[in-house]
């Protein structure tokens, strides 16, 4: 949507230097100023930049680029973006997406007591990051998402050690009424119908203030089925008189993974004079996710996005959002403050049935198979489960969570004017981030005597509960950052920064079984707490009470040559670092912050009188003592710091006004990595190590690339259109311990083929789609309920969306 006249388009909507999104033109355009490429603004170094003079690798999607590649959520917007790599969320899809960018991933986090996500999110000014995920953003009304690759240290702080990715929102615009409405419906394997309905209106309140306020509604429709079926769960061995077969009739129900999202936003801005301006932000969004993404790829299930699971599975994720952006000027310096609040909950409920059933099968006459429990008489063999008559019930369990998360954070920025020979910034950052997580393992019907907390005079208060995780993570940092330019000759910049940063994280709480298996697993549970006293009204007891505090420094320096005012080259050393941490396991160590130094060469150049826009980089990454997660004693996932990998890499986009209709655009990320030593030394029975030196990192592609091309031409009384893009991502490992991904296997390569074509007028537009036109099916993750060499049989592959077929209908006024 636009806001200006009709057929105008905003300089900064129509240079993106990368593939698929970097289309931005209109007819109109193409009629007024011929087959040149134009300017697009960017703030990837927290100041207002041409994207051609930023020496930094960055993507950029503008507002129309968006609609055109019809974005709507995260993980539409990560397919054009070369250098990012993720793994969606297999549980009922709203919640936790994993990011990754550059390579750098292990594929073993993602866990409430783990390692920081790698790579930064920001909404606007604030950061959105969260220790177990980003939040999904509904992408309507955005002005532009920028990508930035490498390590962002140096401004955005710990959790950008690999990049930083930026939403950024349309803002307030004085003096303009406007507005606008979109409508679309959609059908995805030619079955469930999905939806979309979204509207934005900017009103001006007076002469110097504004309101813009968005909202949307959304259903992604559902294409895996829980098919009906039965399992049986073996009891003793050498017998079946105690085996269990169960179906899953309550369950069983077609396009079982459906997604409901409904949110607004609203923002304001106060211009107090000619130099301060006032914009608070607020923002709302809920999302209600219902079965599972995962498609059954054993011999369980014989059909393609099909599952077979016996418990309730759903996610609920819902956020606010507060921001406040202050600008304005102290004589001639900038003063920027930003300050946020998030407040987000994410509850949800999973079948983990296979666990049950795989340590039912494997470990039958083996760790199990003497276990008693004296206060009942009751047998427990082989993760059996009894009720209080002593008769053995259905084993299948399920996992909830309910994850509570508050963060805040404040930053003021001051720089001298940008157009000074000399030239610098200096910055205070202070954020504060809780995480109150209360994690079940349920089975239902259980015995009194074998539950949490079971001899509470008053009832106890974990019905159901096997297992319990309720901990209270608190993460604090500190830090002052700057940089400094100079001008040494009209065309050689060099810029120098640093941030000096002191992060803290702190655990308390409880973890582990009941008493009513104390002796059985007594390391962890009501068995190993300080004491007995209640630890809040969440948790039995405390048995984990743990911190860590750091204190460091990370730097940038970079050389930046303008040869002309078409082409710029810039050399640049940064580091990037992620804060360390603790385990919840009683005697393993804390971990330490890990640190990626890159050294990088880039170059940002048009040729042919700018019809022809080539950028790149090639980059050497080195990632020392790097956090990885990994399942330790009594089954519990811990993090150590491992071993050091060398990534390095190239970076390519290039954008081609082939006419003045045809536009042609592409981008790609070659990456190749290795384990530069062990990890894991010896730790295999056969005294081999987990991933000998060499070893490629996991999660992303070596190669990973799109193309796009667009048509603009004249129908009739209409400007009309077509549009086709292709994306491909290769093969990759889904586990850097070489022996568990011999028995998952590695994720296959996926290609995906879209195409659109549509009429607008002055006011309103019609558009028809086919996204995943050759109804691609290769998973883009693989997972499992358990441990690889338990539940490795029994994989789930997260596939990509099936053929979906859309029309759209959008309005302005």
């Amino acid at each position: 949507m636009y806001t200006t006249t009709p057929n105008a388009v905003p300089k900064r909507l129509v240079r993106t230097p990368i593939a698929a999104a970097m289309l931005l033109l209109s007819p109109a355009l193409l009629a007024q100023g011929g087959p040149q490429l134009e300017e697009i603004v960017v703030t990837a170094q927290k100041r207002s930049e041409n994207l051609q003079d930023v020496p930094i690798s960055i993507q950029s999607l503008g507002t129309q680029a968006l609609e055109e590649l019809n974005v709507k959520n995260f993980q539409d917007y990560v397919r054009v973006m070369p250098s990012v790599a993720i793994t969606p969320p297999l549980g009922a899809g709203a919640g936790f997406t994993l990011v990754y960018m550059r390579g750098i991933a292990t594929g073993a986090d993602g866990q409430a007591t783990t390692s920081q996500p790698s790579v930064g999110m920001y909404l606007d000014e604030q950061s959105i990051t969260t220790i177990q995920g980003n939040l999904d953003v509904h992408m309507y009304d955005i002005a532009r998402v920028e990508v930035l690759s490498g390590p962002q240290g140096t401004l955005y702080g710990g959790s950008s050690q690999a990049g930083t990715i930026r939403v950024l929102t349309n803002k307030p615009e004085l003096g303009v009424r406007s507005g606008g409405f979109g409508l679309e419906l959609n059908q995805v394997d030619s079955d469930d119908t999905g939806y979309v309905a979204e509207g934005f209106t900017n009103i001006p309140i007076s002469d110097n203030a504004a309101i813009r306020m968005v909202g949307w509604a959304r259903k992604d429709a559902g294409y895996v089925d829980n098919v009906l079926g039965s399992r049986t769960f073996p009891g003793v061995a050498s017998t079946t008189a105690d085996d269990i077969t169960v179906t899953n009739t309550e369950f069983a129900k077609d396009n079982y993974n459906t997604i409901d999202t409904v949110g607004g936003r609203a923002s304001l801005r106060v211009d107090l004079n000619d130099e301060w301006t006032v914009t608070p932000t607020i923002m709302a969004q809920k999302q209600e996710g219902k079965g599972s993404f995962g498609d059954d790829l054993s011999s369980f299930v014989a059909g393609d996005n099909d599952v077979t699971h016996f418990r309730p599975e759903f996610a609920n994720d819902e956020f606010v959002q507060v921001g406040l952006t202050i600008e304005g000027k102290i004589g001639n310096f900038d003063v920027v403050y930003a300050g946020s609040y998030l407040d987000r909950d994410v509850d949800g409920s999973f079948d983990y049935s296979d666990y049950s059933y795989w340590y039912d099968t494997i470990y039958t006459t083996g760790y199990y198979s003497d276990l008693h429990f004296s206060n009942t008489g009751a047998r427990a063999v082989a993760n059996q489960f009894f009720e209080d008559a002593g008769t053995r019930i259905f084993p299948g369990a399920r996992f909830t969570n309910n994850d509570a998360y508050k963060k805040q954070s404040h930053e003021i920025r001051i720089s001298s004017p940008a157009e000074n020979r000399l030239r610098g910034l200096v910055g205070f950052y202070k954020a504060r981030h809780e995480h109150d997580f209360e994690q079940h393992w349920e089975v239902e019907g259980l015995a009194d005597a074998l539950l949490m907390n079971a001899d509470e005079p008053n009832g106890n208060r974990f019905p159901d509960t096997v297992y319990l995780n309720s901990l209270d993570r608190l993460d604090k940092d500190q830090a002052i950052f700057g940089s400094i330019s100079y001008d040494i000759t009209d065309s050689v910049e060099v810029t120098a920064g640093i941030r000096f940063f002191e992060p803290e994280v702190s655990v308390n709480g409880f973890f582990g079984f009941g008493k009513g298996f104390h002796g059985i697993w007594s390391n962890t549970g009501e068995g190993q707490c300080f004491t007995q006293a209640d630890y809040g009204d969440d948790a039995p007891c405390q048995n984990v009470a743990k911190g860590i505090k750091e204190s460091d420094s990370v730097g940038r320096f970079n050389v930046t040559w303008k040869i002309d005012d078409d082409k710029m080259v810039y050399a640049t050393w940064s580091e990037g670092y992620r804060p360390g941490g603790i385990n919840r396991r009683p005697g393993a160590d804390n971990y330490i912050s890990d640190f990626l130094t890159n050294y990088e060469f880039g170059w940002k150049t048009q040729w042919m009188d700018n019809r022809l826009q080539l950028n790149g980089a090639v980059f050497f990454q080195k990632w020392d003592d790097f956090q990885i997660s990994f399942v330790g004693a009594n089954a519990i996932t811990q993090v150590a710091n491992g071993p050091t990998a060398d990534v390095n890499g190239l970076e390519s986009q290039f954008v081609f006004a082939a006419s003045d209709n045809l536009r042609i655009s592409g981008a790609f990320t070659w990456l190749d990595s290795e384990l530069k030593d062990e990890y894991c030394s010896a730790c295999n029975s056969d005294g081999t190590p987990w991933a000998p030196v060499g070893t490629s990192l996991p999660v992303t592609a070596d190669f990973k690339g799109n193309l796009l091309a667009r048509y603009n031409f004249d129908w009739k009384k209409w400007d009309a259109h077509w549009q086709t893009d292709l994306s491909y991502e290769g093969e990759r490992s889904s586990s850097l311990n070489v022996r568990e991904n011999a028995i998952r296997g590695d994720v296959p390569s996926n290609t995906v083929l879209n195409l659109s074509a549509g009429i607008r007028s002055e006011d309103y537009a019609v558009e028809v789609y086919m996204r995943n036109v050759t109804d691609e099916d290769a998973p883009v993750l693989l997972t499992s309920q358990c441990a690889v060499g338990t539940c490795g049989t029994q994989n789930y592959g997260v596939r990509v969306r099936p053929r979906t077929i859309g029309v759209k209908f959008s309005k302005e006024f």
